[in-house]
């Protein structure tokens, strides 16, 4: 039977889109190919199909889920007045519902350590993606007017969602969250 001409390429799509799920839920090392086509009913052959490796896919993967993060803050941007920008995309970002979904948030506080060890082809594809964060980050200090940067404001956002995913102490958790949307709210 022949498939029209867009059923692989939705099929790729769908094989990204449940490798970030699961990547980002479970880490890069602990999903294997096998299991991640036979959940979409697909043989671990066809895979081959739509990608040379793993790494490819990591890639691909990785930076749709980044770019998805993207989506969100430019969608936080197009519904958010001027003056007010920066706190809209923090309060989302460093909220207890993005801490407890990972499998569906911000693929840099759910994998960054193991991205930082992937090739070199896994990792330009991260900086890619990482530099249009920083540009809506950017964004919306300009429409906040707000002087500063952007790469502090990523840093803080990152690394704070990350702490507060791995403490085991709910209150500390919601304090790393809270005082680093507060520092990015008071700060110029």
């Amino acid at each position: 039977m022949r498939y029209p001409d867009s059923h692989k390429a939705r099929t790729r799509q769908r094989i990204v889109a449940m490798a970030a799920l699961r990547f980002r839920a479970e880490g890069l090392a602990s999903v294997g190919i096998a299991n991640l086509m036979a959940d979409l009913g697909l043989t671990h052959g066809g895979f081959y199909a739509h990608f040379d490796s793993k790494e490819q896919l990591v890639a691909a993967a990785c930076g749709e889920a980044l770019r998805q993060q993207n989506r969100q803050w430019l969608q936080k941007l197009d519904e958010t007045a001027p003056g007010s920008c920066l706190d809209a995309v923090a309060t989302d970002y460093l909220s207890p519902a993005h801490r407890d979904l990972p499998d569906s948030g911000c693929a840099l506080a759910a994998l960054g350590d193991e991205l930082a060890r992937q090739s070199a082809a896994v990792r330009q594809s991260i900086t890619m993606e990482l530099q249009a964060l920083l540009d809506t980050l950017e964004q919306a200090r300009q429409r906040d007017g707000r002087n500063g940067e952007a790469l502090t404001d990523l840093a803080l956002m990152v690394g704070s969602l990350a702490l507060a995913r791995l403490v085991d102490d709910p209150a500390l958790s919601l304090r790393l969250l809270q005082q680093a949307r507060d520092r990015l709210v008071a700060g110029q």
